[in-house]
């Protein structure tokens, strides 16, 4: 179970990384910011790279889990792609630091932590499993689902990255409700547009 200053910790450390990248913040900064004295990153997570993996864990498992229970739930392939793209984003409005550690991330050329890369594999395939069941039973068109699969993650991300941008540039604020939703059935209307098969 976690303790409170273990808590502190991740969380701290989750927005240290999200603004400043890995390399750019050190452990003295996570531990102020938790309130915990210089040896707690050691004592409860080994290391500064242990707790950067942690961090990712807690963002990015159970995003994992939840676009695999829906790929594997009821519904025709483009309700789940749907579903799944619902879950993108419910998940980012949940884990709003997810796109900036990503971009943080790629922003270096360290290797991505096995944890992150794991539930970016897994996901992609996942995703473009329920795309080839689609072009199977005629409903999605043809091509290549793993090419495919890149648009239906990759525009959650991006709209929840620029979320600030998006607000002052055109007005679209997405911490209004009615806003977000408009936003979301968007996103869903335009993909699921593009991969269903053409009307004869």
């Amino acid at each position: 179970m976690v303790d409170a200053v273990e808590a502190r910790i991740l969380a701290q450390a989750r927005d240290l990384f999200a603004e400043s990248g890995y390399a750019g913040t050190s452990v003295r900064a996570i531990t102020a910011a938790a309130r915990a004295n210089l040896g707690a990153v050691t004592y409860y997570f080994g290391s500064k790279r242990e707790l950067y993996k942690a961090v990712l864990a807690d963002e990015v498992a159970p995003l994992r889990e939840a676009v695999s229970a829906v790929a594997q739930g009821p519904g025709s392939p483009l309700e789940r792609i749907e579903q799944i793209i619902r879950t993108f984003f419910a998940h980012l409005q949940q884990h709003p630091a997810l796109p900036r550690l990503i971009v943080q991330q790629l922003a270096t050329s360290s290797d991505i932590p096995d944890v992150a890369r794991s539930a970016l594999i897994n996901n992609h395939r996942t995703i473009a499993s329920v795309i080839a069941e689609g072009q199977t039973d005629g409903s999605i068109r043809a091509g290549d689902p793993r090419l495919m699969a890149l648009s239906i993650g990759s525009q959650p991300m991006m709209l929840s990255l620029m979320r600030d941008v998006l607000t002052r540039a055109v007005d679209i604020d997405q911490s209004d409700p009615t806003t977000r939703t408009a936003l979301v059935d968007s996103v869903v209307q335009f993909a699921v547009a593009s991969l269903r098969t053409a009307a004869p």
